[in-house]
């Protein structure tokens, strides 16, 4: 009898644990899923390295592909880990007989112009920038939506007047980012992704956000045509009429679906 009772009593402990373990690693899919870590480039490593210092390459045979900026540029919320930038790069892959080479995703969920000015000195980064001849840049969301908290944590989202105190400045250091990456690297393909409104399907928060994006949209077209080589692809349209259907669980970040959208216009954009 004895025995037996050691035996249950093992038995249950087992499956408790098992239990257990199984909802942490459901717990740490999840936080990697909304919040996965960046792949960050090496920069102790090649800080002190003559390469950090070199020009751009000039071989025009192929792509050479980076990403930068935020969650978008990340790829959060796509559960198979590729968001805009490996789809870019594999519609590209292909659609044409030149090689497609993607260097480094450099997007940081997050991340603001601000935050984003400051990344632009690491050495290591900027090597990998000169590297490319096509740069997608993902920034403004967090800028002017605080990353989606809003709707994450239940606060209330920004109004309209938040959005008027904080866009000129958020519009001026994205003019900064690009006259800097410009400067890092002069002959890249820079394409800026557009923001989109996320609230779109909620009636208290669609005007706001709408009139928000807007401008921003507006400001941010002006400012990359006065560019060279630089191209805006918009993506307020794809989320406008059926937010839902591309919008992951966190209702922000695309999805899997809203990722390949938008891939699909960076391609279109590139022609």
């Amino acid at each position: 009898m004895n025995s037996w009772k050691w035996i249950w009593r093992t038995t249950a402990a087992l499956s408790a644990a098992a239990t257990l373990l199984l909802a942490v690693g459901f717990g740490y899919g999840a936080k990697e899923l909304m919040f996965p870590q960046p792949n960050g480039v090496n920069t102790d490593a090649s800080a002190d390295a003559p390469l950090t210092r070199r020009s751009p390459s000039v071989e025009e045979d192929g792509y050479r592909i980076v990403a930068i900026g935020d969650s978008l540029a990340k790829g959060t919320g796509d559960t198979t880990g590729q968001g805009f930038a490996r789809r870019t790069a594999a519609l590209l892959d292909n659609g044409t007989e030149r090689e497609v080479r993607f260097l480094n995703n450099l997007g940081i969920n997050g991340m603001t112009t601000r935050q984003l000015l400051g990344e632009l000195d690491e050495p290591g980064l900027r090597y990998v920038l000169k590297e490319a001849n096509l740069i997608l840049l993902s920034i403004g969301a967090n800028d002017l939506f605080q990353g989606g908290a809003a709707l994450q944590i239940g606060a209330a989202a920004p109004d309209t007047a938040a959005l008027d105190r904080v866009l000129p400045e958020a519009a001026k250091r994205l003019g900064e980012v690009l006259d800097e990456l410009r400067s890092i690297n002069p002959s890249a393909r820079i394409v800026y992704v557009g923001l989109y409104n996320p609230f779109g399907d909620i009636d208290t928060l669609r005007e706001q956000g709408d009139r928000g994006i807007t401008e921003w949209n507006a400001q941010a077209s002006a400012r990359i045509s006065e560019g060279d080589n630089m191209t805006l692809v918009p993506t307020f349209d794809l989320f406008q009429r059926n937010p839902a259907a591309y919008l992951s669980f966190d209702h922000f970040h695309p999805n899997s679906a809203g990722y390949e959208r938008i891939a699909e216009r960076i391609v279109q954009g590139l022609e």
